[in-house]
């Protein structure tokens, strides 16, 4: 796979996120386990299905050098952790969304 890194959106313990154009590849490191990143491929894909959520769309699961990545589509837009820290005095809104989707998840058995 042929990667030309726009930047680096995100680093968490385990993986870093990548911007590639029109996708984002998350690569996890080589010693995390297959199992847990074909899991959440799993579940993203099971969300895409079973709901109309506007979420960005699983392109492909695939190994960059040694480690496991998941391609998904790129979304441009605020999240919404960064409306919350850009409007704390709107948080209780925020949350209210947040639970709401979450709740929406539930009733779709995901």
């Amino acid at each position: 796979m042929a990667v030309k890194i726009v930047r680096t959106l995100a680093e968490r313990k385990n993986k870093t996120i990548y911007r590639d154009g029109d996708r984002v590849i998350k690569l996890f490191e080589k010693k995390h386990p297959k199992s847990n990143i074909l899991n959440e491929a799993l579940n993203q894909a099971r969300v895409e299905e079973a709901t109309d959520l506007n979420i960005p769309k699983l392109l492909e699961v695939t190994k960059i050098k040694e480690g496991w990545a998941l391609v998904s589509e790129y979304v441009s837009g605020t999240t919404l952790a960064e409306l919350m820290d850009k409007h704390p005095e709107k948080m209780d809104n925020y949350l209210d969304i947040f639970v709401n989707l979450q709740l929406s998840l539930i009733d779709n058995h995901i």
